[in-house]
């Protein structure tokens, strides 16, 4: 810990500052309030029915505008969401500089803490330098790392909003939170105003039970996941590793950070598991490792940090096989990567659509992307994923939505285990200046032709004593196993007993039959034929003599 002089002192202008308007938000009780659900993902609907918000002057900034603000909480959690003018990086320097800092004085007492804007704060998260100062002793300010409120800030990668979670246990049921970018000096609330917020479990936590098992065995199991520097021939992690290996039970699996993991490791590793994996595809020059119950078609180097393998699903059970692409692009700082990366992504999926160049995939085979993407700077990279947008165009073409129906692919987010919380990756040991929990491994697909009955990330220190025991893993597997953890999504694909993706409709029409080119052709004998039906589900077929 560092201990840092500062004075706190009560400002006399205080008295004059009861005369200005107050916000207090006075709660209704908790039968009578509108209920939600707030999911830390990234993403910002599920805020829409939330009435604690504060609404900021606007242009009152030197630089990037704060413009409002959004409080919930439940048992565990208060949540704000924040909205800017502009898009900056949280946590890391950005074209558009910004430094913003969440003050909450978590006694309700503007006379203890550190005096600012109005409020006393006990305790002042600074994102962009990564630490918090605790301010709850009188005679020094204490600075410790983010992990002590366990905040949780979302999307990792660059926005104009936010949401993040941070521990409501050191926090009495009222509390008053200041808001202010310190690059422009603009505050929320500002004109001497005070936020007070009364705690409401205004977010109502998950109510279903959860457990691993699949909902159809016919349905696919991917799991992705970065097992940190060789941990599958880790002697100290590899115990970790095949507990979960053997909780998941996947049908294909993508791991990363597999660079020293030879074929005959993986074996080794794999011959403990009564789950029998017989394909086996490493890369030692990406690293990437994919593993699976079914047979490669064929192999591809799409970039230097990403894989892909056509898996033969078995045409007893699947009408259609799937592309499977395993990602592990640079990391950190190294924003031009892992854009390049993507663009090579985008212009392989784009190839294996259309007729020529190094792969032609069968009109509608199912598309997964899987991996520790590194989404830790702009978001520009996230959108060449979902959207197909091309910086490289000279180099990589022109790109476009990457989906069959020409719609962008479908982002899976998952949450860990029973939590609304989607997180990834987290630093164990944590000290001041830490990067936070951020959502960096991700599961993206064509939804058009393909969708998910079941996801969840596997965290084995999230997990009551009764999961933990019914799927053989110890408390501290996925703590000891790696900083990532495992991501597992069930995808419903195409089957030759199901007749539609979507609702399982028992009537189906035949609208068109191709080659394996995407050729229309009239039925024929001795050639495999790919018919589609009006539901959007695709039957392979060869009709023999």
């Amino acid at each position: 810990m560092q201990i840092l002089k500062r004075n706190v002192t009560f400002n006399p202008k205080f008295a004059s500052m009861l005369k200005k308007v107050i916000y207090i938000l006075i709660l209704l009780p908790n039968l009578l309030l509108s209920q939600t659900t707030i999911k830390i993902d990234g993403f910002f609907d599920d805020w829409n029915g939330v009435s604690n918000t504060y609404v900021d002057d606007s242009s009152d900034s030197q630089g990037v505008d704060l413009l409002n603000f959004s409080v919930c909480n439940d048992n565990e959690y208060l949540y704000v969401k924040i909205k800017l003018a502009d898009e900056i990086d949280l946590t890391e320097q950005f074209y558009n500089p910004a430094k913003v800092m969440i003050n909450i004085d978590a006694d309700n007492n503007r006379f203890t803490g550190y005096s600012i804007n109005n409020i006393g704060s006990e305790y002042g998260i600074n994102f962009l330098d990564k630490f918090i100062f605790d301010d709850s002793d009188p005679n020094f300010v204490d600075t410790l790392s983010l992990y002590y409120l366990d905040v949780i800030p979302l999307p990792t990668y660059s926005s104009d909003e936010f949401e993040i979670a941070i521990k409501r246990s050191f926090f009495s049921d009222t509390i008053c939170i200041s808001i202010n970018e310190t690059i422009g000096n603009d505050f929320m609330p500002d004109n001497g105003s005070i936020f007070t917020y009364i705690f409401n479990n205004c977010s109502t936590p998950p109510t279903s039970v959860f457990d691993f098992s699949k909902n159809d065995l016919k349905n696919l199991r991917i799991m992705t996941y970065n097992v940190w520097s060789d941990g599958l021939i880790s002697n100290n992690r590899v115990d970790e590793h095949r507990r979960l290996l053997l909780s998941a039970n996947a049908d294909i699996i993508t791991y990363q950070e597999c660079r020293n993991t030879t074929y005959n490791d993986v074996q080794s590793f794999l011959n403990t598991s009564p789950i029998y994996y017989p394909y086996i595809y490493p890369d030692l020059n990406s690293g990437n490792l994919t593993i699976s119950k079914y047979p490669s078609l064929q192999s591809w180097q799409v970039a230097n940090k990403i894989d892909a393998e056509l898996i033969d699903l078995p045409d007893s059970i699947y009408s259609t096989d799937i592309l499977i692409i395993n990602g592990h692009p640079p990391c950190c700082s190294n924003n031009q990567g892992r854009q390049e990366n993507f663009d090579a992504l985008i212009k392989f999926i784009h190839d294996a659509k259309t007729f020529g160049g190094i792969i032609d995939l069968p009109f509608n085979t199912p598309i997964s992307f899987s991996g520790d993407m590194n989404l830790v700077g702009y978001s520009e990279q996230y959108n060449t994923i979902i959207n197909g947008t091309i910086s490289d165009t000279i180099l990589f073409g022109n790109g476009g939505f990457p989906d069959w129906d020409n719609t962008p692919l479908e982002d899976q987010i998952c949450y860990i285990n029973d939590k609304n919380i989607a997180y990834t990756w987290d630093k164990s040991n944590s000290s001041i200046g830490d990067y936070p929990p951020g959502r960096l491994d991700f599961v993206f697909f064509t939804n058009s032709v393909m969708s998910v009955d079941k996801s969840f990330i596997l965290s084995t220190e999230h997990m009551s004593t009764t999961l933990l025991t019914q799927n053989n893993l110890l408390s501290n597997d996925t703590k000891f196993a790696s900083d990532h953890f495992p991501i597992i999504v069930d995808f419903i694909l195409p089957t030759i007993t199901q007749t539609t993706i979507e609702d399982y409709k028992n009537v189906k029409e035949e609208i068109r039959i191709i080659d394996l080119l995407g050729r229309d052709i009239e039925e024929s004998r001795n050639n495999l034929l790919f018919y589609i039906y009006d539901d959007g589900t695709v039957k392979k077929k060869i009709v023999v003599e």
